[in-house]
Parts: structure tokens; sequence; C-alpha cells
């Protein structure tokens, strides 16, 4: 992963209220110079439709009107991680949003959090971890490729994590964290569940949570971050 920070004047009062808000960052042609949409992402006339890809806020300052992002890379396969691995100060970049996937009272009442997510919704599972508050227990269950990718994760209660390791299998062809999300050892009383990452993959860990564990639907907020089938022949991650 590589962690870059964007600064712009706007930066200073964006609307960041929640961890792990998602904005889209928009990459123009090579060459060229961003443009960006009008109402209804709607380009000019002439102008094609520009890459653009959706990412979790890491961090943001408001006093040095700054927002980090972590990209994953994995070669140039796709034009947001061939653009990360060579990103340099002064380049720049379109933006929209933020729009929130976290909400602190999604929680409310509950005793315990599990939070799940492979390296796409890592982000937002370390910035959630890090607000949430010390009376409530957390686990995280986390799927990377390998020993070298785990992160130092920070909160300020109990958070307990189990790295989850795919060896050598692709993102999206194991559901090893569904495996995880059936043995994982639960606190008493009543929790809530936030995960994000392959749409097969959480959907598969909602199921399980839900049919084998009686973890209850309105308890769990699991999202699909990105779609094995549309993007296994590595082309446009």
């Amino acid at each position: 992963m590589v962690r870059i920070a964007f600064q712009t004047p706007g930066f200073a009062d964006f609307p960041v209220e929640q961890p792990g808000e998602i904005v889209t960052l928009i990459w123009p042609d090579d060459g060229a110079e961003v443009v960006l949409p009008a109402d209804g992402w709607r380009f000019p006339d002439g102008v094609p439709e520009q890459h653009a890809r959706n990412y979790t806020v890491r961090r943001h300052d408001p006093a040095t009107a700054t927002l980090e992002i972590d990209f994953v890379v994995h070669g140039d396969h796709g034009t947001a991680s061939r653009w990360a691995a060579r990103a340099q100060p002064g380049d720049r970049l379109g933006y929209a949003g933020p729009r929130f996937h976290w909400h602190h009272e999604h929680g409310d009442g509950a005793a315990w959090n599990l939070l799940i997510a492979d390296e796409t919704g890592l982000p937002a599972l370390a910035a959630i971890a890090e607000t949430l508050p010390a009376f409530q227990r957390a686990i995280a269950l986390i799927e990377v490729e390998n020993a070298a990718e785990r992160q130092p994760l920070r909160c300020a209660g109990r958070l307990d994590v189990t790295w989850v390791e795919r060896g050598g299998v692709h993102a999206g062809e194991t559901l090893a964290l569904a495996d995880a999300a059936r043995t994982v050892a639960l606190p008493d009383g009543a929790g809530h569940v936030w995960g994000a990452g392959e749409s097969g993959v959480m959907r598969a860990v909602r199921d399980c949570l839900r049919e084998q564990r009686g973890i209850e639907r309105s308890a769990m907020h699991i999202l699909g971050y990105w779609k094995y089938d549309d993007t296994k022949d590595w082309i446009d991650a």
C-alpha cells in the first residue's frame, strides 16, 4: 500500500464527519488537465468521461487542508495503481464527495464491534478502529496477501486482530474471510458488524454471520467495495 497526501484549500472545510468516508478521485487522460463533471456527472462536450474510482479517507486534517488516502498498488494493471506507484509532489487529480459508509450511531448500544475487510476496506477499518470508544470491545478480521502487508492498528479500547493471509491466491478467489467469521470468538452481548471488500466474499460473510452466528441483518453494515468478475483480468482495478 502507498499512502498519498492531497492538499488544496477546499480541504480546510471539507465535510468529513465520520471515519472511512468515501471520495471519488478523477484522473485526466495522459498529458491532459483534470476536467470535472457538471451536475449529473456529465462532462463537457468533446471531453471523454475520465477515469474515476472511489477511495476511503484514511485521515483528514483541516488545519493543514490535507486529505490522506491509501492505495493498493499492484503494478501497472489499472490507472489508479499505475498512478499511485509514480505519484510526485505537484501531481493533480479531481475529486468529488464525500459520503459516509459508517456512522457511530450504527453501533449505539452494542457491547462490541466486529470489523471485517480485505485491502480495499482496510483503510476504512483502520479509521473506524481509531474512533471507537474505549468501553467497546473490537474484533477485526483482515484479509491481506501475506504478513508483509500487515499494518499497525490503533484503538482506544481492546482490539483483537486476526490477519487472514491469501498466500498467493488472488484476491476475490478465496472465502477465507467467511471461514474466519464462522469461527471467530465473539464476546457476550449484542454486537455490531461492519465489513467492506469484494462483493461476493462480503455476501458470504454476511450469510455466515446471519445463518450460523445468529446476528440480525439490522446489526450488520457490510459493503461490496469491488467485484471480482469486473477485475479478474487485472486490466482496470
